[in-house]
């Protein structure tokens, strides 16, 4: 739950400053990965942030709008392959490569970005005062390590755990009903075992 309200606390330190600049969350994260990474293909996009191509064109649709992102549909160059694997009919027409849509910062986008990362550092920054940078470095590897998690592995524990303590109480239902007969009988509890 600390981790919860941590976020919450967080999150809505940081929202503020967003807002201010007319963006979302989202929005702010898209820049910051352009202003990175530079341009990038809206499938790389879509995966890196988790979230549904229709939901990644729709932010990239608003920061269009207002001139900091343009989207473009670019050639890749065609994939090396050797000319004894195709068929006769196609040995003599020139390959050509897949075409995909990338997205990237424009001018103003950049001049932009640099801007609100600027100030929004600085509210980052008030935010973090009450941890030193050491135990920042360990929040930072432990939250990678969060987003990064194995959610099968996770379920598959989940579930695990249930599995033992489902057992558990199994086998003291069992040792209670082992005890009523025994009580019953007269036969001393300490002889009674319930074998797994």
């Amino acid at each position: 739950m600390d981790l919860l309200d941590a976020e919450e606390h967080v999150k809505d330190a940081l929202k503020d400053p967003l807002q201010l600049a007319g963006l979302t969350v989202e929005g702010f994260r898209l820049l910051e990965m352009l202003h990175r990474e530079g341009a990038l293909p809206i499938a790389h996009i879509t995966k890196r942030r988790g979230r549904r191509r229709e939901s990644t064109l729709e932010v990239i649709g608003r920061l269009e709008k207002r001139g900091w992102v343009r989207r473009a549909i670019i050639k890749l160059p065609p994939v090396s392959f050797e000319r004894a694997h195709l068929p006769k009919s196609k040995k003599d027409v020139p390959r050509e490569g897949q075409k995909i849509l990338v997205a990237g910062l424009t001018a103003s986008g950049k001049r932009f970005i640099g801007d609100v990362l600027m100030n929004y550092s600085k509210v980052f920054e008030s935010v973090m005062r009450g941890i030193d940078g050491r135990e920042q470095t360990s929040l930072s590897r432990i939250c990678r390590k969060l987003r990064a998690g194995d959610r099968v592995k996770f379920f598959r524990e989940i579930r695990m755990m249930d599995e033992e303590q489902e057992a558990a109480e199994l086998r003291e239902k069992a040792m209670a009903e082992l005890e009523q007969l025994a009580a019953r009988r007269r036969v001393p509890s300490g002889e009674l075992r319930v074998e797994s």
